[in-house]
């Protein structure tokens, strides 16, 4: 008896040992948990966890989302961390998920970032290296799980897009700039009247039926745009508001008061000189701070929905404060 009692004896401290460690990890996300709900407490104040971002398990990494009218559904563009094809997430008004491929006009797969995706009643675009790619909205809509979608075409922009987003008869399309990773043309480079050195800029263009894939061939004006902005909409009347963020460090929803705004000169778009308008100090009517990697952003019913890339597989982090759902909060004023 004494025997086996020794020799029993390493695996109860084996077992104490992973009890602990276990009881230490547990510890560990809820005072992480705690602690991100405490210093974003304005964002989870005013925000509503709506639904599960898809795909979030399965290595995809969330770049952005968009609503589709039409059958009420919700888009999911982004990438996959092991470098396959980067599909298109479909999430159907019932909670069904459908994974679709993209082929791009020369049949490639598509293998993009997937840093925006927006849509109309009649197409879909998708944001690729040097402009975006026109795919038929129903078609998309309409999909089955598995899908291949072929693109109608690719239109090709003055830069490649970070974020896209239609609000009312506008398309907005804009760059990403951080210091040394992601550099932008000097001329895009723009001191404001309050100081400011804003480093990016972002298109907008009317939405023209008569025009190829309904798109204006030529922007009617310009916005200078602060650093990092990872997506655009509206948040009620006069109300622009961008997403801000990189790596670790604290997201931004920056809210601009565009009643504020008057063109300051122009700005040379598509060959044309064209308005420019400045987003800066004098018009920002809220910040709210967000948990790190707040990436697209939509309009929907009065609220800005919100989509994290930080509980992706590739990141994980996230997944310990519930950072791989959808959030929805109301930035009207």
């Amino acid at each position: 008896m004494e025997a086996a009692a020794k020799k029993r004896h390493p695996l109860r401290i084996v077992a104490w040992a992973l009890g602990i460690a276990l009881a230490l990890a547990v510890a560990a996300v809820v005072a992480l948990n705690i602690n991100v709900r405490v210093a974003f407490g304005p964002f989870y104040d005013q925000a509503e966890r709506v639904f599960d971002i898809p795909g979030v398990n399965a290595g995809f990494v969330c770049q952005d989302l968009d609503h589709l009218e039409t059958t009420d559904a919700w888009l999911f563009s982004g990438y996959m961390a092991d470098h396959s094809p980067s599909p298109l997430y479909r999430r159907d008004a019932d909670g069904a998920v459908a994974r679709l491929t993209v082929a791009l006009p020369d049949g490639d797969v598509y293998a993009g970032h997937g840093s925006a995706i927006t849509s109309t009643d009649r197409y879909a675009y998708l944001a690729c290296e040097g402009g975006y790619l026109v795919l038929d909205a129903e078609e998309v809509a309409s999909a089955a799980d598995g899908q291949v979608l072929g693109a109608l075409a690719k239109v090709e922009l003055d830069f490649s897009p970070a974020f896209m987003n239609i609000e009312g008869d506008t398309f907005l399309v804009g760059e990403f700039y951080y210091p040394g990773d992601y550099e932008t043309p000097d001329e895009h480079h723009i001191l404001t009247a309050d100081g400011t050195e804003n480093p990016a800029i972002m298109y907008a263009y009317a939405l023209d039926g008569g025009a190829p894939f309904g798109v204006a061939p030529v922007a009617e004006r310009v916005y200078s745009i602060p650093g990092m902005i990872q997506g655009v909409c509206t948040a009620g009347a006069g109300r622009l508001v961008l997403s801000q963020s990189y790596g670790l460090a604290t997201s931004h929803l920056l809210a601009y008061d565009m009643t504020e705004l008057a063109a300051e000169g122009t700005f040379a778009a598509d060959g044309e000189e064209v308005p420019l308008y400045c987003l800066d100090g004098r018009s920002l009517a809220e910040d709210v701070e967000a948990p790190p990697m707040a990436e697209g952003i939509e309009s929907f019913e009065g609220r800005v929905y919100v989509s994290d890339e930080s509980a992706s597989n590739k990141y994980i982090f996230g997944k310990l404060y519930g950072a791989g759902a959808v959030y929805a909060l109301d930035m009207e004023g």
